[in-house]
């Protein structure tokens, strides 16, 4: 687990967080990681294209 930004964060800590990164606060602690790369984020929403069918809804595969 990565450690903190911040500790007792407010709203604007979690707006002042650059565009290029993904932020949450989780019990009052600011976390960001880097936003992945179009290469990696292509990947995973064709990932999850191919797998939403059988495994979502049960179709040509075990469901759940």
């Amino acid at each position: 687990m990565t450690k903190p930004l911040k500790k007792a964060a407010t709203y604007a800590d979690l707006c002042s967080v650059p565009e290029n990164f993904v932020a949450e606060i989780l019990e009052g602690e600011l976390y960001a990681f880097p936003r992945p790369a179009f290469p990696h984020a292509h990947v995973a929403s064709v990932l999850g294209g191919e797998l939403m069918g059988p495994f979502h809804r049960g179709r040509n595969g075990p469901g759940g």
